[in-house]
């Protein structure tokens, strides 16, 4: 795949991307948000640290990652906000694993994110977060995200998204 330079262009937007397997076309967009250093969005910092995939294949990523204090509320416990974060960035990544040209490969973003918080998140947990495409279309896509600790069910999410056809580049 050809690294490009220009910040703008996701990762899915560059040649050479549907080359790539599903497993890496996956670390190639975590790569993008979380090593530019230069890049001080709050859904970096809350991914940087302590994130690894555990599986990726056709509808489907499985994460892990310690809950750090930088994720927490004042009671000690993941907060809310994180928790929407952290799923609303890797549910997205759910969507990698079936696009291909054509199809998903111009970008999507968030019409709404449903949240349910079942149980705390303690500080120092190690905990898994399953993504998986439910539908997905031309104009939009549905995808469910779940938080475990220890195998119990803590924290759900519904994330639609809208979805945007690439645009071809300019001539300019």
């Amino acid at each position: 795949m050809v690294q490009e330079k220009n910040p703008s262009r996701m990762v899915f937007q560059q040649k050479g991307f549907f080359d790539l397997s599903i497993r890496d076309r996956v670390l190639a967009l975590q790569n993008q948000v979380v090593s530019d250093q230069d890049f001080l969005g709050f859904d970096a910092y809350a991914l940087r640290p302590n994130i690894t995939l555990l599986n990726a294949q056709p509808n489907f990523t499985k994460w892990e990652i310690e809950i750090g204090s930088h994720l927490c509320n004042k009671s000690g416990n993941l907060h809310g906000g994180a928790a929407a974060t952290l799923l609303d960035n890797l549910t997205s990544t759910a969507l990698l694993t079936i696009a291909k040209p054509g199809f998903l490969d111009g970008g999507h973003v968030s019409r709404t994110i449903t949240m349910s918080y079942l149980r705390p998140v303690p500080m120092g947990s190690k905990v898994t977060i399953d993504c998986e495409v439910q539908a997905a279309g031309k104009n939009t896509a549905n995808i469910l995200g779940k938080i475990y600790l220890d195998g119990k069910l803590c924290v759900t999410c519904v994330h639609d998204k809208a979805v945007f056809p690439m645009t071809a580049p300019s001539k300019l």
